[in-house]
């Protein structure tokens, strides 16, 4: 007999209609029963990740190896929740069963990530998850964690390509402890929010904290020349500040949540860019852009608290680019055109110039992910797929090249738009006039004509 949970898990966003049918299918379609596709993970995965990690000679070995093994991990741990889900198995041991099988990877990449990392911040990686997983057994995970488990699969992807040298060359002991330090700051957030320590409507706040952390974080790499990692923690970021409102409306938030949320945007879209900007362009210059970038990104987050919730404001749009697009410009322009300041300073300018333009209007791209059609919703996560996996083959040059392009088509597409409006209105206002003054003058040869 199956044991149900007691309390399902609660969701921030609502999952896309198209991911509830494509998770039916393969749900149905896998004959194993979930225990079954988490033991998998236990009994063949993880000991062959071993085996590659030690180099043995059996083996493919190699860092392709080794990161395919981890990727087939997190498939099958994402495939016993998907069946579990949609054949009615989900139960309080399952999930125990779960968390169980996952702990000897964490236990084995923190192994041969120990003398990478600073070991506190690995023993405080291993504390949170036994936490959670005794929350669990305590029936207390009463919030869903997936965006706990992303954030916790990509630091420990970050974590094994960093024992594997030589690593990627964007894979730098400082960013992946970094990562780690974001990684276990949210655990402790879920963790208390799991054990009832923090109330629901603390959610926000606490979404607009991590927020602000991977903006202070962001800086610290852009001090030590890493702009890349800080595109990453400014994408990263931008999650976080997405979720914060869905959590308000979910579960409401504190009078400090609109504070909180603004100083989040500062730290990540104006201040983190700006840093980046003035270590990669250098000298006064890169300080002078750098500067100007933050005083007119800081006015546009001003002019958009000021006027929310106005009677003109439309929840659906922005009044001049959003500031987090402005930092991606600003970003990508530091990773592509290093060696050329005035390019930098170009592009700043153009992101400057989309954000303060508060006459055209924007569409908020997170309410049209959510209300396309199942098409193009799969369309999108796989562009988004696509680029990720683009930034880890390619190089994050690749990345930011993709990411500037889609900006800059976002910011200039309303303004050309605007610029046709304008045309045809002037258009449509002159051609009465126009037409009779052509008329007077047909009129008038008619009258003037050759003397008899």
């Amino acid at each position: 007999m199956v044991h149900r949970v007691s309390e399902p898990p609660q969701r921030i966003v609502p999952k896309p209609a198209f991911v509830d049918a494509v998770e039916e299918q393969i749900g149905r379609a896998i004959p194993l029963h979930p225990h079954a596709l988490s033991a998998l993970k236990l009994v063949v995965v993880t000991p062959l990740l071993a085996l590659t990690l030690r180099q043995i000679d059996v083996l493919p070995g190699g860092l392709t190896f080794a990161v395919l093994l981890f990727l087939l991990f997190a498939l099958l741990d994402a495939l016993d929740g998907v069946v579990a889900r949609v054949r009615g198995l989900e139960s309080d041991f399952g999930r125990v069963f779960d968390r169980v099988c996952d702990l000897p990877l964490l236990l084995l990449i923190t192994w041969f990530a120990w003398d990478l990392l600073p070991g506190r911040l690995i023993i405080a990686k291993l504390a949170l998850d036994l936490i959670l997983l005794l929350l669990v057994l305590l029936k207390r995970a009463t919030s869903e964690n997936r965006i706990r488990t992303s954030l916790s699969d990509a630091t420990l992807l970050a974590m094994l390509l960093l024992t594997q040298g030589p690593a990627p060359p964007f894979i730098t002991g400082d960013a992946v402890e970094a990562l780690l330090v974001i990684n276990i700051v949210f655990t402790a957030f879920v963790a208390l929010v799991n054990a009832g320590a923090l109330r629901k409507r603390f959610i926000a706040d606490g979404l607009s904290m991590m927020n602000a952390l991977c903006g202070l974080v962001s800086i610290a790499l852009a001090l030590q020349g890493e702009p890349a990692w800080c595109l990453l923690l400014l994408l990263v970021g931008a999650g976080f500040d997405g979720l914060d409102g869905a959590a308000a409306r979910r579960w409401g938030g504190t009078r400090f949540g609109v504070l909180a949320d603004d100083v989040a945007d500062g730290i990540s879209y104006a201040l983190a860019p700006a840093v980046a900007v003035a270590v990669v362009v250098e000298g006064r210059t890169g300080i002078v852009i750098g500067c100007a970038y933050a005083v007119f990104t800081i006015g546009r987050l001003v002019f958009f608290t000021l006027n929310k919730g106005g009677d003109d404001d439309d929840p659906r749009f922005f009044r001049g680019v959003p500031s987090t697009i402005g930092g991606v410009v600003a970003l990508c322009a530091s990773i592509l055109f290093a060696d050329e300041p005035a390019l930098v300073g170009f592009l700043c300018g153009v992101a400057v110039v989309l954000m303060v333009g508060f006459d055209s209007a924007y569409r908020h791209l997170g309410r049209v992910l959510f209300g396309l059609r199942r098409e193009k919703q799969l369309i999108a996560l796989t562009a988004a797929l696509v680029l990720l996996a683009s930034s880890v083959l390619l190089g994050p040059r690749v990345a930011a090249g993709i990411l500037l392009a889609g900006s800059l088509v976002y910011g200039f597409l309303p303004q050309i738009a605007r610029f046709s409006q304008v045309i045809t209105e002037k258009a449509t206002t002159t051609s009465p006039a126009l037409s009779a003054s052509l008329q007077d003058n047909e009129e008038a040869q008619k009258g003037s004509g050759p003397a008899p």
